[in-house]
């Protein structure tokens, strides 16, 4: 495990996800957009898609096998719950469980919505009854919880370790750039697609392939993080002890 722990490890994120990218521009170059597009893209039945899954579920299992954080028992056991909602989180992003529950249970309104409910115009609406309203803010909830409870603690440690050329720290600012940039792949072509621009299909395929490529990246190096932190802090903790 030292290639993961040693002072040189914070170089394994960042050359991994450089090699990623490289590799994803190979495949968009090798292969037809018709023929690649189904690939990476297919309402979640692509072959990218369904290994990404697994990925995102092997967080839940690992955060308490390989608690990523040290401390009293008590202590572990609730970062590890927040872990794992986060990779069912991720799982429900993915797979958009919450939006195929929510057209189950109120089809009319989902149908009479004009775009996603899984906004904050939606619950300004008028006119909207309360339970779906409450179902998307009990949504809203669980994913800030999700992801604010642990910006908030690590935010300043991530920072500080960053400088230091700590490896979880490295790891965890990878992740944030491959995430940032799906984000901004997934939004781009309707962006564009308002302002008048018409994308071709090659460059359409090279977006999808870096928008699937990365979210299973994200999963890739969620994995790599917590463990490493598991190998790190949690080990360095219980030599202390």
């Amino acid at each position: 495990m030292d290639v993961l722990t040693s002072k040189r490890s914070w170089l394994v994120a960042p050359v991994a996800a450089i090699l990623m990218y490289a590799v994803l521009l190979a495949v968009w170059a090798a292969i037809e957009p018709s023929a690649l597009v189904p690939l990476f893209d297919n309402d979640g039945a692509s072959p990218v898609e369904l290994m990404t899954l697994p990925l995102f579920a092997l967080t839940v299992p690992l955060a308490w096998l390989c608690p990523p954080c040290a401390g009293p028992a008590r202590r572990q056991c609730a970062w590890s719950a927040l872990w794992s909602l986060l990779g069912v989180m991720a799982i429900v992003r993915e797979t958009d469980v919450h939006k195929a529950l929510f057209a189950k249970i109120w089809p009319e309104v989902a149908a009479n919505f004009h775009g996603t409910v899984f906004k904050m115009k939606f619950l300004k609406a008028s006119g909207i009854p309360f339970m779906p309203k409450l179902f998307v803010a009990v949504f809203f909830v669980l994913f800030f919880v999700a992801v604010i409870v642990p910006l908030a603690r690590y935010i300043v440690p991530l920072v500080k370790g960053f400088f230091r050329l700590e490896p979880v720290a490295w790891t965890m600012a990878v992740f944030g750039c491959v995430s940032a940039s799906v984000l901004v792949v997934d939004r781009l072509p309707a962006n564009l697609r308002h302002a008048g621009v018409d994308l071709s299909d090659s460059a359409i395929a090279l977006l999808k392939v870096f928008e699937e490529g990365g979210e299973m990246a994200m999963a890739l190096l969620a994995l790599l993080a917590m463990l490493q932190s598991h190998l790190i802090f949690a080990r360095r903790e219980q030599t202390r002890n």
